[in-house]
């Protein structure tokens, strides 16, 4: 027989709505007519009213061992995960409303050229439990019109390794390139000066070089961006630093650098074939990482270990010139060297393609470079397929010189006539072993009848 449903909270207050109704002489056949009754009530009745028949519905539910909520297989209740699902979707949505913003309102007059936008980067050891051990950070800033400003890169020394993870933090080291914790507290990293460097970083915020009629109302500390996969690192060292400082980690945001891509080139967009129809491009052109192996983006210590490319600020530098080598043919900023792209770049292979946007229709969705990079052009070997469509070139056939003059006619010899005096004939008689007279060779062999 199956068990009966645990009441809930209304069905105490009918309860209640009866007595005080028969009271009054009025009787109801059924629950149902009590219900339809008592509905209006429950629906206005104040919280002071509701909190007491909830006490009730609780402590009957507790005097029947009846769980007040559901719970997983490892004792998570899954109202607690549908809570965080929920705000991870509403963090998310706010997040792409806040970065289209910030572009969108700014293309029009091109004050989003003058606009400073954050990269951090982190390297940890590991993960312990929910925390991360970080062992190296940088932050960069750039904007369209200046190219990179200017960064800061920090390794971080956080002194005593977890028990149980001295394996994990050695490996990491190995694997990053980092050095190993030192648990010396007079060589630990001070969290509050980095904090501090970190504040006063934010606070540069588009106050320099340029016209105060664009300088915004600085309320708040700008939005820090970084690739999907060092988001919530890049939180928790955030948080950390807090913590130590006894600061309120709410003033920082953390949003995804993929979003800020898509969000830029199409807000510099002139024409629906310079957009990029899909968000998963801006991460696909960040996950190519056309400047991976750049010579001198690194630190020093990473650059001894010959692992520059797994250095933090190599890492900020590169989703700079990213985001640059996709932005800047939409618009009118010319490249300069060092500060849009690397030093040894091509700069008039960036030129001829922002002069060949005006003349020629843009890629469609469908083609490898729908959305035209300026990496596509100057540097072939990063995506050949890529530079392929930008630049469609005749193909080159090879016409001679001169035709040759043989005569082979000339060379052929007329084949001589051959008659039978020129065989032997095949019934001639043979010494040894071969083919000769059948007939002899019969008699030769003395059989009888």
């Amino acid at each position: 027989m199956p068990k009966k449903q645990p009441r809930n909270s209304f069905y105490f207050f009918m309860l209640d709505f009866k007595e005080e109704q028969r009271k009054k002489g009025i009787q109801y056949a059924n629950m149902a007519e009590i219900a339809n009754a008592a509905g209006p009530l429950w629906r206005e009745a104040p919280q002071s009213v509701r909190v007491k028949f909830e006490a009730i519905a609780k402590e009957e539910k507790e005097k029947r061992n009846i769980p007040l909520q559901k719970f997983t297989s490892t004792g998570v209740p899954l109202s607690e995960i549908e809570r965080q699902n929920r705000e991870l979707q509403e963090a998310a949505e706010a997040e792409k409303q806040d970065i289209n913003d910030l572009i969108k309102l700014k293309c029009f007059n091109k004050a989003i050229y003058w606009e400073d936008f954050y990269l951090m980067d982190v390297n940890y050891y590991c993960k312990v439990d929910s925390t991360y051990l970080i062992g190296e950070f940088a932050v960069l800033r750039f904007n369209l019109r200046d190219g990179i400003k200017e960064q800061y890169h920090k390794n971080i020394n956080p002194g005593h390794i977890p028990t149980g993870y001295a394996s994990d933090v050695k490996h990491g080291s190995q694997e990053l390139g980092l050095e190993m914790p030192d648990e010396d507290p007079q060589k630990r990293t001070d969290y509050i000066h980095i904090l501090a460097y970190i504040i006063d970083y934010l606070h540069q915020h588009n106050q320099e070089d340029r016209p105060n009629s664009q300088r915004p109302d600085m309320k708040n500390f700008p939005p820090i961006f970084t690739v999907p996969e060092k988001v919530e690192a890049v939180q928790d060292f955030i948080i950390q630093l807090c913590n130590k400082a006894s600061e309120d980690d709410s003033l920082f945001r953390v949003y995804r650098l993929d979003t800020l891509l898509f969000t830029l080139v199409n807000g510099l967009a002139s024409s629906k074939e310079m957009m990029l129809p899909k968000e998963s491009l801006a991460m696909g052109h960040l996950k190519q990482d056309g400047f991976k192996y750049t010579p001198g983006l690194g630190c020093q210590h990473h650059e001894d270990l010959d692992k520059s490319t797994e250095c933090a600020k190599s890492r900020v530098t590169r989703w700079a010139y990213s985001v640059l080598d996709l932005a800047l043919p939409r618009t009118d900023v010319e490249p300069a060297p060092g500060k849009h792209v690397p030093h040894d770049y091509n700069i008039e292979g960036i030129l001829q393609f922002k002069e060949q946007r005006k003349v020629r229709a843009g890629p469609s969705v469908a083609s490898p470079s729908a959305g035209p990079s300026c990496s596509s052009t100057a540097n072939t070997s990063l995506n050949d397929s890529t530079a392929s469509t930008s630049f469609t070139r005749a193909l080159r056939t090879h016409t001679p010189l001169r035709k040759p003059n043989m005569d082979f006619a000339s060379k052929l010899r007329v084949a001589p006539e051959i008659t039978e005096q020129d065989f032997k004939p095949i019934t001639s008689r043979r010494t040894g072993r071969g083919r000769g007279d059948l007939a002899g060779s019969f008699n030769n062999m003395n059989i009888s009848k």
